[in-house]
């Protein structure tokens, strides 16, 4: 699949889930977390790129206060529409139909740059990133976050095995395309940035019933192969997870890793004149 091609289907992707994206609980708690790392001072002007349900937009509109600004910007029109009802009545707030490599904002527009959970899936991430470093003010910074290995625990594998027993290979997005804080820093110097640093942490995440655990799998990526499933495997499939999921809560709420990469950078301010 081409790269014009694999945005649109991003796009359509996105679209088809923004219904049910912010059932998604690991997402909100990574867009979060991103948000509280970006140190926002009062009064700035942010962008949110792939904001999808607004979350991170919303978390930093509440950082920078009456005199600042947040646009959040997403190619989903699905998303934007959740997106801007959650953010009803927030006049510093506001967010518009845009390709994360192709911006409508004037170079050196925003004092920060933040993505949470979105750039592995653009095809081109260093040409994202240097759009981003584009619109930033000299001096202004970037983050992003992804996820590191072992997310979720065996809870994803488990969940592949279950649809493979039908036949189904489910879809699920492309982490392999960030497995380091290496990878992420070395993306960042190659588009320019400065100051650069990207770690790994581990967030606890809880999921408090097997029910819980299936919601996110019926809310996101993992969950795209359900809806085309006959109606009675469906609920086969369903089931028999659910069942197996009981053994793994039998001693109540379930604990697994969430293991998150913050990468941040700097567009250099200019060398004073001697």
């Amino acid at each position: 699949m081409d790269p014009t091609e694999r945005t649109r289907h991003n796009a359509r992707l996105f679209d088809a889930l923004a219904p049910s994206y912010d059932r998604l609980g690991f997402l909100s708690l990574t867009a979060r977390h991103l948000a509280g790392r970006f140190g926002t001072a009062p009064g700035e002007t942010l962008l949110d790129v792939m904001t999808g349900t607004g979350t991170l937009a919303l978390a930093l509109a509440g950082e920078v206060g009456a005199q600042g600004r947040v646009v959040g910007a997403d190619l989903s029109p699905g998303m934007l529409t959740v997106a801007r009802a959650r953010a009803a009545g927030q006049p510093t707030l506001s967010f518009v139909e845009a390709d994360a490599t192709a911006l409508p904002f004037d170079d050196a527009t925003f004092d920060g740059v933040a993505c949470a959970s979105g750039l592995f899936f653009v095809p081109d991430m260093e040409a994202a990133l240097r759009e981003w470093r584009r619109v930033l003010r000299p001096g202004g910074r970037v983050a992003f976050s992804s996820f590191g290995q072992g997310l979720m625990g065996e809870l994803p594998e488990r969940w592949r095995t279950a649809l493979g027993a039908v036949g189904v290979n489910p879809g699920f997005p492309p982490l392999g395309r960030l497995p380091s804080p290496e990878v992420a820093a070395d993306l960042l110097r190659a588009a320019g940035f400065t100051e650069v640093r990207a770690d790994l942490e581990e967030l606890p995440y809880t999921l408090p019933t097997p029910e819980a655990r299936w919601a996110d799998i019926e809310a996101g990526m993992e969950g795209g192969p359900l809806p085309g499933l006959l109606p009675e495997v469906r609920r086969r499939v369903q089931a028999d997870h659910l069942a197996e999921l009981r053994a793994l809560f039998a001693d109540g709420p379930l604990t697994v890793p969430l293991p998150v990469l913050i990468a941040t950078g700097r567009r250099a301010a200019p060398e004073p004149e001697s």
